[in-house]
Protein backbone atom coordinates (compact mmCIF):
# COMPACT_ATOMS: atom_id res chain seq x y z
CA UNK A 1 0.00 0.00 0.00
CA UNK A 2 2.93 2.41 0.33
CA UNK A 3 3.79 2.35 -2.92
CA UNK A 4 0.46 2.91 -4.15
CA UNK A 5 0.44 6.29 -1.80
CA UNK A 6 4.10 7.28 -3.30
CA UNK A 7 2.84 6.86 -6.93
CA UNK A 8 -0.62 8.67 -5.81
CA UNK A 9 1.32 11.49 -4.56
CA UNK A 10 4.20 11.94 -7.40
CA UNK A 11 1.69 11.76 -9.96
CA UNK A 12 -0.75 14.73 -8.16
CA UNK A 13 1.63 16.49 -6.54
CA UNK A 14 3.07 18.72 -9.59
CA UNK A 15 -0.58 20.11 -9.98
CA UNK A 16 -0.57 21.58 -6.25
CA UNK A 17 3.10 22.68 -6.33
CA UNK A 18 2.90 24.47 -9.62
CA UNK A 19 -0.71 25.85 -8.44
CA UNK A 20 -2.52 24.76 -11.44
CA UNK A 21 -5.88 24.84 -10.09
CA UNK A 22 -8.91 25.86 -11.65
CA UNK A 23 -10.49 28.82 -10.32
CA UNK A 24 -13.17 30.62 -12.14
CA UNK A 25 -17.01 31.29 -10.95
CA UNK A 26 -17.88 28.22 -8.86
CA UNK A 27 -14.58 28.46 -6.33
CA UNK A 28 -14.74 32.52 -6.87
CA UNK A 29 -18.17 32.08 -5.34
CA UNK A 30 -17.31 29.63 -2.57
CA UNK A 31 -13.70 31.15 -1.86
CA UNK A 32 -15.63 34.26 -0.87
CA UNK A 33 -18.17 32.33 1.23
CA UNK A 34 -15.69 30.43 3.15
CA UNK A 35 -13.04 33.41 3.45
CA UNK A 36 -15.79 35.96 5.16
CA UNK A 37 -16.55 32.98 7.59
CA UNK A 38 -13.14 33.22 8.26
CA UNK A 39 -12.73 36.89 8.78
CA UNK A 40 -16.40 37.84 10.10
CA UNK A 41 -17.12 34.73 12.07
CA UNK A 42 -20.81 34.98 10.61
CA UNK A 43 -21.50 31.41 10.46
CA UNK A 44 -23.13 30.00 7.09
CA UNK A 45 -26.52 28.63 7.10
CA UNK A 46 -26.53 27.44 3.31
CA UNK A 47 -23.83 26.51 0.90
CA UNK A 48 -23.72 26.71 -2.76
CA UNK A 49 -27.11 27.45 -5.03
CA UNK A 50 -28.36 24.48 -6.57
CA UNK A 51 -29.71 24.24 -10.46
CA UNK A 52 -33.05 24.61 -8.82
CA UNK A 53 -33.57 28.33 -8.05
CA UNK A 54 -34.06 28.81 -4.43
CA UNK A 55 -31.94 25.39 -3.52
CA UNK A 56 -28.99 25.57 -2.23
CA UNK A 57 -26.86 22.78 -0.41
CA UNK A 58 -25.47 22.55 3.11
CA UNK A 59 -23.42 24.91 4.20
CA UNK A 60 -20.79 21.81 5.03
CA UNK A 61 -18.49 22.63 2.15
CA UNK A 62 -17.49 25.96 3.50
CA UNK A 63 -16.87 24.65 7.14
CA UNK A 64 -14.84 21.72 5.33
CA UNK A 65 -12.89 24.25 3.21
CA UNK A 66 -12.47 26.81 6.19
CA UNK A 67 -9.30 25.28 7.59
CA UNK A 68 -7.54 24.89 4.81
CA UNK A 69 -7.81 28.14 3.81
CA UNK A 70 -7.22 29.58 7.12
CA UNK A 71 -3.88 27.38 7.08
CA UNK A 72 -2.67 28.48 3.43
CA UNK A 73 -3.97 32.18 4.15
CA UNK A 74 -6.58 32.33 1.83
CA UNK A 75 -4.62 30.79 -1.02
CA UNK A 76 -7.30 28.81 -2.91
CA UNK A 77 -4.76 26.32 -3.27
CA UNK A 78 -5.19 25.30 0.06
CA UNK A 79 -8.51 23.79 -1.03
CA UNK A 80 -6.94 21.34 -3.41
CA UNK A 81 -4.47 20.53 -0.73
CA UNK A 82 -7.11 19.01 1.21
CA UNK A 83 -8.49 17.31 -1.26
CA UNK A 84 -4.85 15.50 -1.95
CA UNK A 85 -4.65 14.28 1.72
CA UNK A 86 -8.33 13.19 1.74
CA UNK A 87 -8.03 10.85 -1.64
CA UNK A 88 -4.58 9.59 -0.01
CA UNK A 89 -6.55 8.45 2.71
CA UNK A 90 -9.19 6.68 0.29
CA UNK A 91 -6.76 4.92 -0.83
CA UNK A 92 -5.75 3.92 2.31
CA UNK A 93 -9.73 3.10 3.09
CA UNK A 94 -10.35 1.06 -0.38
CA UNK A 95 -7.27 -1.16 0.13
CA UNK A 96 -8.20 -1.59 3.84
CA UNK A 97 -12.09 -2.48 3.87
CA UNK A 98 -12.70 -2.88 -0.30
CA UNK A 99 -9.33 -4.90 -1.90
CA UNK A 100 -6.02 -3.85 -2.95
CA UNK A 101 -7.42 -3.89 -6.86
CA UNK A 102 -9.40 -1.33 -5.87
CA UNK A 103 -6.93 0.92 -4.49
CA UNK A 104 -4.96 0.38 -7.37
CA UNK A 105 -7.07 1.56 -9.83
CA UNK A 106 -8.41 4.50 -7.41
CA UNK A 107 -4.29 5.89 -7.38
CA UNK A 108 -3.92 5.17 -10.89
CA UNK A 109 -7.29 5.89 -13.30
CA UNK A 110 -7.33 9.41 -14.12
CA UNK A 111 -10.53 11.37 -12.69
CA UNK A 112 -8.86 10.58 -9.19
CA UNK A 113 -6.20 12.56 -9.81
CA UNK A 114 -8.78 15.33 -10.76
CA UNK A 115 -10.63 14.82 -7.68
CA UNK A 116 -7.87 14.79 -5.44
CA UNK A 117 -6.33 18.26 -7.51
CA UNK A 118 -8.34 20.65 -7.14
CA UNK A 119 -11.69 22.08 -4.64
CA UNK A 120 -14.98 22.08 -5.92
CA UNK A 121 -18.41 21.03 -3.84
CA UNK A 122 -18.92 17.87 -5.24
CA UNK A 123 -15.24 16.58 -5.08
CA UNK A 124 -15.37 15.03 -1.71
CA UNK A 125 -18.63 13.02 -2.71
CA UNK A 126 -16.65 10.05 -4.19
CA UNK A 127 -15.09 9.88 -0.95
CA UNK A 128 -18.38 9.79 0.78
CA UNK A 129 -19.49 6.98 -1.21
CA UNK A 130 -16.56 5.00 -0.56
CA UNK A 131 -16.94 5.38 3.43
CA UNK A 132 -21.54 5.06 2.60
CA UNK A 133 -20.14 1.20 1.01
CA UNK A 134 -17.53 0.07 3.42
CA UNK A 135 -20.50 1.30 6.21
CA UNK A 136 -23.13 -1.50 3.78
CA UNK A 137 -20.09 -4.43 3.40
CA UNK A 138 -19.65 -3.85 7.34
CA UNK A 139 -23.10 -3.59 8.42
CA UNK A 140 -22.53 -0.23 10.63
CA UNK A 141 -25.41 1.21 12.92
CA UNK A 142 -27.78 2.63 10.67
CA UNK A 143 -27.75 5.90 12.63
CA UNK A 144 -23.79 6.14 11.38
CA UNK A 145 -24.85 5.72 7.99
CA UNK A 146 -27.79 8.31 7.73
CA UNK A 147 -24.76 10.27 9.22
CA UNK A 148 -22.97 9.85 5.48
CA UNK A 149 -26.03 10.26 3.77
CA UNK A 150 -26.86 13.84 5.65
CA UNK A 151 -23.34 14.87 5.06
CA UNK A 152 -23.63 14.52 1.54
CA UNK A 153 -26.37 17.11 1.08
CA UNK A 154 -23.50 19.08 2.12
CA UNK A 155 -22.00 18.58 -1.00
CA UNK A 156 -24.26 17.35 -4.00
CA UNK A 157 -28.20 17.16 -3.14
CA UNK A 158 -29.15 15.56 -6.96
CA UNK A 159 -27.28 12.35 -5.85
CA UNK A 160 -27.71 12.51 -2.11
CA UNK A 161 -31.57 12.64 -2.67
CA UNK A 162 -31.25 8.88 -4.17
CA UNK A 163 -29.17 7.71 -1.76
CA UNK A 164 -31.88 9.22 1.23
CA UNK A 165 -33.92 6.98 -0.82
CA UNK A 166 -32.13 3.72 -1.46
CA UNK A 167 -30.48 2.75 1.54
CA UNK A 168 -33.98 1.85 3.17
CA UNK A 169 -34.44 -0.86 0.57
CA UNK A 170 -30.52 -2.01 1.45
CA UNK A 171 -30.88 -2.11 5.34
CA UNK A 172 -33.94 -4.56 7.65
CA UNK A 173 -36.82 -1.89 8.17
CA UNK A 174 -36.66 -2.24 11.77
CA UNK A 175 -33.39 0.09 11.50
CA UNK A 176 -35.05 2.57 9.38
CA UNK A 177 -35.73 5.14 11.69
CA UNK A 178 -32.39 5.10 13.03
CA UNK A 179 -31.28 5.93 9.53
CA UNK A 180 -33.16 8.61 8.87
CA UNK A 181 -32.42 9.78 12.21
CA UNK A 182 -28.76 9.94 11.26
CA UNK A 183 -29.63 12.31 8.37
CA UNK A 184 -31.08 14.98 11.11
CA UNK A 185 -27.95 16.09 12.81
CA UNK A 186 -26.43 17.93 8.84
CA UNK A 187 -30.00 19.35 7.95
CA UNK A 188 -30.01 21.60 11.22
CA UNK A 189 -28.48 24.56 9.35
CA UNK A 190 -30.93 24.56 6.85
CA UNK A 191 -33.73 23.66 9.54
CA UNK A 192 -32.86 27.21 11.10
CA UNK A 193 -32.01 28.89 7.92
CA UNK A 194 -35.67 27.77 6.62
CA UNK A 195 -37.55 29.20 10.02
CA UNK A 196 -35.50 32.14 9.57
CA UNK A 197 -36.91 32.88 6.12
CA UNK A 198 -40.37 32.10 5.65
CA UNK A 199 -39.35 28.34 4.14
CA UNK A 200 -38.38 29.88 0.86
CA UNK A 201 -36.51 26.62 0.19
CA UNK A 202 -39.07 24.03 0.59
CA UNK A 203 -41.52 27.07 -1.49
CA UNK A 204 -38.54 27.01 -4.07
CA UNK A 205 -38.86 22.95 -4.33
CA UNK A 206 -42.74 23.02 -4.83
CA UNK A 207 -42.59 25.88 -7.17
CA UNK A 208 -39.94 24.35 -9.55
CA UNK A 209 -41.63 20.87 -9.47
CA UNK A 210 -45.07 22.49 -10.13
CA UNK A 211 -43.79 24.38 -13.36
CA UNK A 212 -42.43 20.98 -14.80
CA UNK A 213 -39.01 19.90 -15.01
CA UNK A 214 -37.17 21.96 -17.82
CA UNK A 215 -35.38 19.31 -19.11
CA UNK A 216 -38.40 16.82 -19.89
CA UNK A 217 -37.57 13.11 -21.02
CA UNK A 218 -36.74 12.31 -24.42
CA UNK A 219 -34.07 9.37 -26.13
CA UNK A 220 -32.18 12.24 -26.54
CA UNK A 221 -31.77 13.47 -22.87
CA UNK A 222 -31.38 9.70 -22.26
CA UNK A 223 -28.59 8.94 -24.81
CA UNK A 224 -27.06 12.15 -23.12
CA UNK A 225 -26.93 11.40 -19.51
CA UNK A 226 -26.06 7.80 -20.56
CA UNK A 227 -23.19 8.88 -22.84
CA UNK A 228 -21.92 11.39 -19.56
CA UNK A 229 -22.30 8.69 -16.93
CA UNK A 230 -20.71 6.03 -18.99
CA UNK A 231 -17.42 8.51 -19.77
CA UNK A 232 -17.32 9.67 -16.40
CA UNK A 233 -17.28 6.26 -15.08
CA UNK A 234 -14.90 4.75 -17.67
CA UNK A 235 -12.22 7.65 -16.46
CA UNK A 236 -12.43 6.04 -12.67
CA UNK A 237 -11.55 2.58 -13.83
CA UNK A 238 -10.06 2.81 -17.29
CA UNK A 239 -6.88 4.89 -19.41
CA UNK A 240 -8.10 7.87 -21.21
CA UNK A 241 -5.14 7.07 -23.48
CA UNK A 242 -7.80 5.60 -26.87
CA UNK A 243 -5.44 2.25 -27.40
CA UNK A 244 -4.66 1.64 -23.98
CA UNK A 245 -8.74 1.93 -23.34
CA UNK A 246 -9.67 0.29 -25.70
CA UNK A 247 -7.74 -2.99 -24.73
CA UNK A 248 -8.71 -2.45 -21.12
CA UNK A 249 -12.41 -2.63 -22.41
CA UNK A 250 -11.43 -5.73 -23.89
CA UNK A 251 -10.51 -7.08 -20.78
CA UNK A 252 -13.04 -6.20 -18.54
CA UNK A 253 -15.50 -7.89 -21.11
CA UNK A 254 -13.55 -10.62 -20.75
CA UNK A 255 -13.68 -10.60 -16.75
CA UNK A 256 -17.38 -10.11 -17.39
CA UNK A 257 -17.86 -13.69 -19.25
CA UNK A 258 -15.80 -15.53 -16.61
CA UNK A 259 -17.32 -13.76 -13.32
CA UNK A 260 -20.90 -15.20 -15.31
CA UNK A 261 -19.80 -18.54 -15.08
CA UNK A 262 -18.39 -18.67 -11.54
CA UNK A 263 -21.50 -16.94 -10.45
CA UNK A 264 -19.74 -14.60 -7.82
CA UNK A 265 -22.90 -12.17 -7.26
CA UNK A 266 -22.18 -10.98 -3.63
CA UNK A 267 -22.29 -7.19 -3.66
CA UNK A 268 -23.35 -7.23 -6.85
CA UNK A 269 -27.30 -6.08 -6.03
CA UNK A 270 -26.04 -3.12 -3.96
CA UNK A 271 -23.73 -2.05 -6.74
CA UNK A 272 -26.56 -2.56 -9.36
CA UNK A 273 -29.38 -0.46 -7.19
CA UNK A 274 -27.02 2.22 -6.50
CA UNK A 275 -25.95 3.13 -9.84
CA UNK A 276 -29.07 2.14 -11.98
CA UNK A 277 -31.76 3.83 -10.07
CA UNK A 278 -29.92 7.06 -10.41
CA UNK A 279 -29.23 7.07 -13.90
CA UNK A 280 -32.77 6.15 -14.54
CA UNK A 281 -33.84 9.10 -12.26
CA UNK A 282 -31.23 11.73 -14.06
CA UNK A 283 -33.25 10.79 -17.38
CA UNK A 284 -36.31 12.65 -15.80
CA UNK A 285 -34.53 15.39 -13.21
CA UNK A 286 -31.90 18.16 -14.61
CA UNK A 287 -28.60 16.39 -14.79
CA UNK A 288 -24.82 17.79 -14.77
CA UNK A 289 -22.19 15.43 -15.39
CA UNK A 290 -21.30 16.37 -11.77
CA UNK A 291 -24.16 14.27 -10.64
CA UNK A 292 -21.88 10.98 -11.42
CA UNK A 293 -19.26 11.51 -9.57
CA UNK A 294 -20.70 9.29 -6.30
CA UNK A 295 -21.23 6.08 -8.82
CA UNK A 296 -17.33 6.24 -9.58
CA UNK A 297 -16.73 3.87 -6.32
CA UNK A 298 -19.36 1.79 -7.33
CA UNK A 299 -17.24 1.04 -10.98
CA UNK A 300 -14.29 0.29 -8.85
CA UNK A 301 -15.70 -2.36 -6.69
CA UNK A 302 -17.31 -3.86 -10.20
CA UNK A 303 -14.30 -3.33 -12.15
CA UNK A 304 -12.01 -5.22 -8.87
CA UNK A 305 -14.02 -8.02 -8.74
CA UNK A 306 -14.60 -8.62 -12.31
CA UNK A 307 -10.70 -8.55 -12.39
CA UNK A 308 -10.06 -10.99 -9.27
CA UNK A 309 -12.93 -13.54 -11.67
CA UNK A 310 -9.59 -13.70 -14.19
CA UNK A 311 -6.19 -15.33 -14.33
CA UNK A 312 -4.24 -13.38 -12.31
CA UNK A 313 -1.49 -12.33 -15.65
CA UNK A 314 -4.67 -10.87 -17.35
CA UNK A 315 -6.26 -8.79 -14.11
CA UNK A 316 -2.27 -7.73 -13.42
CA UNK A 317 -2.12 -6.46 -17.93
CA UNK A 318 -4.80 -4.33 -16.86
CA UNK A 319 -3.53 -3.17 -14.11
CA UNK A 320 -0.22 -1.94 -15.88
CA UNK A 321 -2.28 -0.50 -18.48
CA UNK A 322 -3.29 2.03 -15.95
CA UNK A 323 0.35 2.86 -15.06
CA UNK A 324 1.23 3.44 -18.37
CA UNK A 325 -1.33 5.74 -18.37
CA UNK A 326 -0.68 7.66 -15.35
CA UNK A 327 2.83 7.52 -16.23
CA UNK A 328 2.16 8.97 -19.92
CA UNK A 329 -0.12 12.17 -17.97
CA UNK A 330 2.21 12.61 -15.70
CA UNK A 331 5.05 13.84 -18.61
CA UNK A 332 2.35 15.43 -20.54
CA UNK A 333 1.60 17.47 -17.83
CA UNK A 334 5.16 18.39 -16.88
CA UNK A 335 5.82 19.06 -20.49
CA UNK A 336 3.00 20.25 -21.76
CA UNK A 337 -0.02 21.03 -19.76
CA UNK A 338 1.68 22.93 -16.91
CA UNK A 339 2.85 25.56 -19.26
CA UNK A 340 -0.18 25.61 -21.27
CA UNK A 341 -2.46 25.68 -18.15
CA UNK A 342 -0.60 28.42 -16.58
CA UNK A 343 -2.10 30.93 -19.29
CA UNK A 344 -5.29 29.49 -19.11
CA UNK A 345 -7.89 31.85 -17.90
CA UNK A 346 -9.78 29.63 -15.83
CA UNK A 347 -6.46 28.79 -14.11
CA UNK A 348 -5.28 30.46 -10.37
CA UNK A 349 -1.66 31.30 -12.00
CA UNK A 350 -2.97 33.04 -15.11
CA UNK A 351 -5.65 35.47 -13.04
CA UNK A 352 -3.06 36.20 -10.90
CA UNK A 353 -0.34 36.94 -13.44
CA UNK A 354 -3.77 39.81 -14.69
CA UNK A 355 -3.45 41.00 -11.59
CA UNK A 356 -0.12 41.16 -11.13
CA UNK A 357 0.39 42.87 -14.04
CA UNK A 358 -2.25 45.97 -12.81
CA UNK A 359 -0.48 46.06 -9.80
CA UNK A 360 2.50 46.88 -11.25
CA UNK A 361 1.20 49.52 -14.09
CA UNK A 362 -0.94 50.97 -11.30
CA UNK A 363 2.41 51.72 -9.04
CA UNK A 364 0.98 53.82 -6.08
CA UNK A 365 -1.75 55.41 -7.83
CA UNK A 366 -5.66 54.64 -7.82
CA UNK A 367 -7.03 52.72 -10.07
CA UNK A 368 -10.51 50.99 -11.07
CA UNK A 369 -10.51 47.11 -12.77
CA UNK A 370 -13.44 45.93 -14.50
CA UNK A 371 -13.91 42.44 -16.15
CA UNK A 372 -15.55 41.26 -19.00
CA UNK A 373 -16.39 37.07 -18.20
CA UNK A 374 -18.60 35.12 -20.25
CA UNK A 375 -21.03 33.82 -16.97
CA UNK A 376 -21.02 37.53 -16.56
CA UNK A 377 -20.46 37.71 -13.06
CA UNK A 378 -16.83 37.28 -11.61
CA UNK A 379 -16.84 36.15 -8.67
CA UNK A 380 -12.54 35.10 -9.44
CA UNK A 381 -11.44 38.23 -9.61
CA UNK A 382 -13.81 39.82 -6.83
CA UNK A 383 -12.45 37.06 -4.21
CA UNK A 384 -8.65 37.75 -5.64
CA UNK A 385 -8.56 41.07 -5.49
CA UNK A 386 -9.99 41.06 -1.20
CA UNK A 387 -7.46 38.37 -0.96
CA UNK A 388 -4.79 40.38 -1.67
CA UNK A 389 -6.06 43.33 -0.08
CA UNK A 390 -5.34 41.31 3.01
CA UNK A 391 -2.04 40.75 2.24
CA UNK A 392 -1.05 44.40 2.06
CA UNK A 393 -2.06 45.26 -1.74
CA UNK A 394 -4.09 47.93 -2.58
CA UNK A 395 -7.70 47.99 -3.36
CA UNK A 396 -8.88 49.55 -6.59
CA UNK A 397 -11.58 52.04 -6.17
CA UNK A 398 -14.27 49.83 -7.59
CA UNK A 399 -13.70 46.43 -9.06
CA UNK A 400 -16.39 44.93 -10.74
CA UNK A 401 -17.69 43.45 -14.14
CA UNK A 402 -18.87 47.15 -14.95
CA UNK A 403 -19.01 50.54 -13.61
CA UNK A 404 -21.59 51.32 -11.54
CA UNK A 405 -23.17 47.79 -11.31
CA UNK A 406 -25.61 46.93 -8.51
CA UNK A 407 -24.14 45.01 -5.35
CA UNK A 408 -24.22 41.27 -6.26
CA UNK A 409 -22.14 39.63 -3.99
CA UNK A 410 -23.24 39.54 -0.02
CA UNK A 411 -19.87 38.93 1.03
CA UNK A 412 -18.14 41.58 -0.29
CA UNK A 413 -19.41 44.78 1.90
CA UNK A 414 -17.90 42.90 5.25
CA UNK A 415 -15.09 42.21 4.15
CA UNK A 416 -14.53 45.85 2.33
CA UNK A 417 -15.43 46.90 5.65
CA UNK A 418 -12.27 45.13 7.52
CA UNK A 419 -9.97 46.59 4.60
CA UNK A 420 -8.49 50.26 4.51
CA UNK A 421 -10.06 52.57 2.24
CA UNK A 422 -8.71 52.97 -1.46
CA UNK A 423 -5.84 55.69 -1.12
CA UNK A 424 -6.75 58.52 -2.99
CA UNK A 425 -10.62 57.69 -3.57
CA UNK A 426 -11.93 59.73 -5.80
CA UNK A 427 -14.61 59.87 -8.53
CA UNK A 428 -11.83 59.82 -11.41
CA UNK A 429 -9.40 56.95 -11.08
CA UNK A 430 -5.86 57.57 -12.21
CA UNK A 431 -5.87 54.14 -14.27
CA UNK A 432 -8.36 52.09 -15.75
CA UNK A 433 -7.80 48.45 -16.64
CA UNK A 434 -10.35 45.82 -18.20
CA UNK A 435 -9.33 42.06 -17.39
CA UNK A 436 -11.12 39.88 -20.56
CA UNK A 437 -11.83 36.57 -20.83
CA UNK A 438 -12.25 35.22 -24.21
CA UNK A 439 -14.37 33.54 -26.18
CA UNK A 440 -16.96 36.45 -26.65
CA UNK A 441 -20.69 35.14 -24.99
CA UNK A 442 -22.32 36.50 -28.61
CA UNK A 443 -25.86 35.90 -27.50
CA UNK A 444 -26.38 36.73 -23.68
CA UNK A 445 -23.49 39.05 -23.52
CA UNK A 446 -21.76 40.10 -26.26
CA UNK A 447 -18.49 41.77 -25.57
CA UNK A 448 -18.90 44.96 -27.84
CA UNK A 449 -22.29 45.81 -25.88
CA UNK A 450 -19.86 45.36 -22.71
CA UNK A 451 -17.47 47.75 -24.28
CA UNK A 452 -19.45 51.00 -24.53
CA UNK A 453 -20.44 50.61 -21.06
CA UNK A 454 -16.99 50.97 -19.92
CA UNK A 455 -16.71 53.78 -22.58
CA UNK A 456 -13.26 54.63 -22.83
CA UNK A 457 -11.02 56.99 -25.35
CA UNK A 458 -8.42 54.68 -25.98
CA UNK A 459 -5.96 51.47 -25.28
CA UNK A 460 -2.66 52.94 -23.30
CA UNK A 461 -1.41 49.69 -22.73
CA UNK A 462 -1.92 45.66 -23.46
CA UNK A 463 -0.92 42.34 -21.76
CA UNK A 464 -1.78 39.09 -23.34
CA UNK A 465 -1.73 36.55 -20.48
CA UNK A 466 -2.69 33.81 -22.58
CA UNK A 467 -4.78 33.32 -25.89
CA UNK A 468 -7.96 33.66 -23.67
CA UNK A 469 -6.79 36.14 -21.16
CA UNK A 470 -6.00 39.72 -21.62
CA UNK A 471 -5.88 42.61 -19.92
CA UNK A 472 -5.88 46.34 -21.44
CA UNK A 473 -5.13 49.31 -19.81
CA UNK A 474 -7.53 52.84 -20.99
CA UNK A 475 -8.32 55.77 -19.92
CA UNK A 476 -11.17 58.27 -20.78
Amino acid sequence: MIWLLVWAALTRLPYLLSQTLLFGFDQGRDALAVWNFIKTFNLPFIGAPTSIPGLFIGPGWYYFLAPAYWLFQGNPIGGAWLMFCLYLAAIILTYKFLGAMEAIIISLAPIWTQLATAAQSPYPIPLLAIILLISLKKNWHPFLIGIIVGLSFNFDSALAIFWLTLIPVLIKPKRWLWFLAGNIPAFIPQLLFELKHNFSQTRAVIAYFAAGESQQISLGKISTVNQSVMHELSLAVLPDNQELKIIGLAIILIGLVFLIKQKKIDFWRQILILTVVPVIGFWFLHYNPWYSYGLLPLAVIAVGKILRSLPKPIAWLFLLLLLINSTLKFFHFETIDKARLAQHKGFLTAKLQALDYIYTQAGDQSFTSYHYHPEIYDFAYQYLYIWQAFKGKPLPIEFSYQPGAPSYIPEKESLLKLLPSPDGRRDEPSKIFLIIEKPDNIWHYPFESWLKQIDFSEITDKKIIGPELEVWEVKY
